[in-house]
């Protein structure tokens, strides 16, 4: 393909430099020609393409390529290059041609889209990826007020106190019971010593995960360090926000719309129940206030997901599996807004950020009015500037089993105690391995840069609400029963099961579907 670029170029009469080179690579040819001929149309002098050559006429390009008809992919070069939306256009490019509606109420604004430009990934790739992570997340430390901070490099031979902000690589319990913590920083490596003593500090070394990045009130020399204290980035939140109108907000996940499993009556009575034609008069008095509707992932069971799974299945093809979701959400009364990121189990690939679900795969899903879709992870806004952080939750089983607390207390029937950790260290997914994922080297997609408002997952099949520092946490249940997969792992789902917010006062109800009228 680098061939190919090159020719378009020199046809065009321009050079590339080697950066830019790897970046269209990434491109089709169609978008690439587009691209050079959007270039031509503006009578640019450098006959050299550059990452200073955008930089300098960035409005002009983007005004010439922003309505082409690859959009999408050239916004995505854009992204890549490290301009944010503000920058490429004051109105919001929408990355993945979402359905990005703002209105006086029920409105819907995609904050954050983790863009990946398709390409041959290689170790040096994961290398930057986790370089720009550590220094993400240093930033946010260093907002803290951290006495005599250094590196590891500057830590001499004199026995001190000091700060450090470093990653945890390797961790064991010694012959003592203390935990001994392999870490590292941009300068070098050193080993900490937590004494199980010291309570307060040996309970959160306990919790450390590996590729935590934290600091460490440490005292020591260059051969031994001895933690004295350990402090998360974590997302707090100074307030608690409210909106002046009466509006609700329902969360929900995992229909597994395709499923033998799938509990299509309770589904559809839910449904009824937004459209005020179910419940008490008091449950319909609030049914009519519902204005967002969020799912969050494996909204379709998926084909070939595991191994047999068409025994499973009552509907065996994609297209029709979203054809049925389409159908269902389609009678939903058309003020409530749907917003749907995917899952494991979605027509999307596995690996995060996972991209919205294609029209390829769903033309029926994008057919419905008042559905917006938007990629998994996914920052909303809604109404009353409420920020609305959505995760499906691949990464909450390999939580689960690190942490002992929650593997020997709450197993997978808390949810809401495994986002805590989440939002503690301003990150989805902190260990490499936990979960498939596309490395990044601008930027971390799984990392929480800005705290929400409510943090959203799914994936354990369970409903669940609670708070951490002012931010609520709300997993959602299932409209599954239960599969022989979660029997023998020991899985408990709750499913049929609907937690409702609302946004004036802040009150929570769930609503539980799963029995009679």
């Amino acid at each position: 393909m680098e061939n190919t670029i090159l020719k378009i170029c020199m046809e065009k009469g321009f050079l590339l430099d080697k950066e830019m080179l790897n970046l269209l690579s990434g491109l089709s040819e169609d978008a690439a020609k587009e691209l050079i001929e959007g270039l031509v149309k503006l009578k640019i002098e450098e006959r050299v393409i550059t990452r200073t050559l955008f930089s300098k006429n960035l409005q002009k390009i983007e005004n010439v390529l922003v309505d082409g008809k690859n959009k999408t992919v050239i916004e995505n070069l854009f992204f890549n290059l490290g301009y944010s939306r503000t920058e490429i256009e004051q109105k919001e490019i929408n990355l993945a041609n979402l359905k990005i509606k703002n209105e006086e109420t029920g409105k819907v604004k995609l904050i954050s889209s983790p863009a990946v430009l398709p390409k041959k990934v290689s170790v040096l790739d994961f290398v930057k990826h986790y370089r720009s992570r550590y220094e993400q997340i240093r930033r946010i430390l260093l907002e803290r007020d951290l006495n005599n901070l250094t590196s590891l490099r500057k830590i001499t031979d004199k026995r001190d106190n000091y700060t450090v902000i470093a990653s945890v690589f390797g961790k064991r319990i010694t012959k003592n019971k203390n935990i001994l913590l392999d870490v590292e920083d941009l300068t070098g490596r050193a080993r900490i010593l937590v004494n199980a003593n010291k309570k307060e500090v040996f309970g959160k070394a306990k919790d450390l995960l590996l590729d935590d990045i934290v600091a460490f009130q440490v005292s020591g020399d260059s051969e031994w360090l001895y933690a004295n204290e350990i402090i998360f980035p974590d997302c707090v939140l100074s307030e608690k926000k409210k909106f002046d109108k009466d509006e609700w907000a329902a969360f929900s996940s995992d229909v597994h719309a395709g499923s033998i499993f799938f509990l299509e009556e309770n589904f559809v009575k839910f449904l009824n129940w937004l459209n005020g034609e179910k419940g008490d008069e008091k449950q319909r008095e609030i049914a009519k206030k519902v204005k967002y509707l969020f799912l969050t992932g494996d909204c379709i069971d998926g084909v070939g997901v595991y191994p047999d799974q068409e025994k499973f299945l009552n509907i065996k093809d994609i297209k029709n599996q979203y054809k049925k979701l389409a159908d269902m959400l389609g009678v939903l009364r058309k003020d409530i807004k749907i917003i749907l990121c995917p899952g494991q189990h979605d027509g999307v690939r596995v690996a995060e950020p996972q991209p919205i679900v294609e029209e390829e795969w769903a033309p029926d899903l994008h057919n419905v009015e008042n559905l917006t879709l938007v990629p998994n992870p996914a920052l909303v806004e809604i109404d009353g500037g409420f920020k609305v952080l959505m995760y499906h939750g691949a990464s909450m089983h390999g939580i689960i089993d690190e942490i002992e607390d929650i593997r020997l207390n709450y197993k997978a029937d808390s949810p809401t105690r495994v986002a805590k950790e989440m939002l503690k260290r301003r990150h989805l997914a902190p260990t490499h391995g936990s979960v498939i994922y596309i490395p990044n080297e601008k930027e971390d997609p799984l990392l929480i840069s800005q705290c929400p408002d409510i943090l959203a997952t799914g994936d354990l099949h369970k409903a669940e609400v609670s708070s951490y520092n002012n931010i609520l946490l709300i997993a959602s249940s299932c409209w599954q029963s239960i599969t022989p997969f979660e029997e023998k792992i020991g899985n408990h789902p709750d499913p049929c099961k609907v937690p409702l917010f609302n946004l004036k006062t802040r009150e929570i109800k769930i609503i539980d579907f799963s029995g009679g009228e």
